[in-house]
């Protein structure tokens, strides 16, 4: 599936809302797996340091937000074919007049797959790990490297990050030792 990761995107976001799209309405325990969702998606958020708001809030207030869609389609031959997406939807203006503000995406990435009926469960993993992606390139893209060629999260991020423990990924760390070795 096509992505979009623009450079930049997601530089000083420190708080956004999340859409997630209504499950299928064939899917069983629907709502049970719309709470889950959303409790997994808002959870990793916060563990990122990502403030989550309100989804009106968000959208009536020009916040971006992260977009959440899940396709559902069950077979006949016991399985479900899944496809899931995440965009993070930020406003833009068209340099034309009369300016245009709208939302489109500016990171994305998504993912297909499929799992028996009686292991939906696993479905979510596939959005477990785009939070994962999106999560890392919002910490890679709030890092500052300072002249002595250490790293810091952006001051910006410093308070919701620290009362949390963060693992920084090894390429993150490789470039911020092969930068100290330019000093």
């Amino acid at each position: 599936m096509n992505e979009i990761r623009v450079a930049g995107s997601l530089r000083d976001i420190q708080k956004l809302g999340v859409v997630i799209e209504s499950l299928p309405s064939e899917l069983e325990q629907k709502e049970l797996y719309q709470r889950r969702l959303r409790t997994q998606v808002e959870d990793r958020l916060s563990q990122a340091g990502i403030e989550v708001l309100p989804e009106r809030e968000a959208i009536d207030n020009g916040f971006p937000y992260l977009y959440v869609n899940v396709n559902l389609i069950k077979t006949d031959v016991g399985l479900y074919v899944f496809a899931t997406r995440i965009c993070l939807k930020q406003t833009m203006l068209l340099p034309r007049e009369p300016f245009v503000e709208l939302y489109t995406s500016t990171w994305e990435i998504g993912g297909v797959g499929t799992v028996g009926v009686n292991n939906l469960s696993a479905m979510p993993a596939s959005i477990r790990q785009q939070l994962d992606q999106f999560c890392l390139d919002h910490l890679a893209e709030n890092l500052d490297f300072d002249s002595h060629g250490g790293y810091r999260s952006s001051p910006k991020l410093e308070t919701s990050l620290a009362s949390r423990y963060y693992r920084v990924p090894g390429w993150i760390k490789e470039l911020a030792d092969s930068f100290s070795s330019l000093h």
